[in-house]
């Protein structure tokens, strides 16, 4: 297969810098969305589901671009003909695997242009061919980057297959800036982080010292490295003025950045495991 260019690599550490600084994960799956569709693919449009198979039922998370998102937005669901017939919903439901794929790979595309599903892909996005890169298999979430004409490349493939690992962290670091949210001491939560300088990614580390995880603990959570996991609570105990783990948590508990234990639920913010 043939590899991505020097090129291709120089755009991808532009997108993975853009990203560091975007402040909300949601903005930074609109630029993944942008990106996808010009420099680094050449993609008509750009989605992102979902899809609990049990229940055939999905949710579109993303859209790009605007004329897109005006036809089917952010929160609708996902046409039940596409998550049951598509082939690659069919292949990412019935296998579990993450691997990114084309249309084409499962499915030569005369006998593709033939199915109820392309005709309802054609009718909802005005596309014919898709590009799929799994985030996480159970349940399914995951972004297409699809054409109006023609195919996707190899070099098309090795360029998601090479994007896959940064776009998986995002989502695992957006759904951990999320149960922040939802457990963060009320609705000043925010405004005292962002008080104290404190980012998204270092809220999430924070949160994760509250449960008691160690170093190792949250590395694994949020698939980074332990060194990097370190540099994250050094600046945790710098803006918190704290010595240690435990002190960070407190003081973070006391600001009303995290919430409180109520009685009879431990947290001491020791490490666990």
């Amino acid at each position: 297969m043939p590899q991505p260019s020097a090129r291709d690599y120089d755009r991808m550490l532009e997108l993975a810098s853009a990203l560091l600084q975007s402040p909300e994960p949601k903005a930074a799956w609109s630029l993944i969305g942008r990106q996808l569709l010009g420099p680094l693919l050449r993609g008509d449009v750009f989605t992102r589901v979902d899809v609990d198979y049990t229940r055939s039922a999905g949710r579109m998370l993303d859209i790009e671009p605007e004329p897109a998102a005006r036809q089917t937005p952010p929160g609708s669901d996902v046409h039940r003909t596409i998550i049951a017939e598509h082939p690659l919903a069919v292949h990412y439901g019935r296998t579990g695997t993450l691997a990114p794929l084309r249309v084409s790979d499962l499915m030569p595309s005369r006998a593709w242009r033939r199915t109820v599903a392309c005709a309802t892909m054609r009718e909802v996005f005005g596309t014919t061919h898709a590009l799929g890169v799994p985030l996480r298999s159970r349940p399914f979430r995951g972004l297409s980057v699809q054409l109006a004409d023609g195919d996707f490349s190899e070099r098309d493939v090795a360029v998601a297959r090479r994007l896959q690992p940064l776009l998986v962290a995002l989502d695992r670091h957006e759904r951990h800036l999320a149960r922040w949210r939802e457990v963060s001491g009320g609705p000043g939560a925010a405004g005292a982080a962002a008080g104290l300088g404190i980012t998204p990614r270092e809220l999430v580390v924070l949160t994760a010292m509250a449960d008691g995880l160690t170093a190792a603990g949250i590395a694994r959570r949020l698939n980074i490295a332990v060194r990097t996991v370190g540099k994250h609570q050094e600046n945790l105990y710098r803006k918190l003025r704290a010595s240690d783990r435990l002190g960070a948590v407190l003081t973070a508990q006391r600001l009303g950045i995290l919430p409180v234990p109520r009685s009879g639920e431990g947290g001491d913010a020791g490490p666990r495991g």
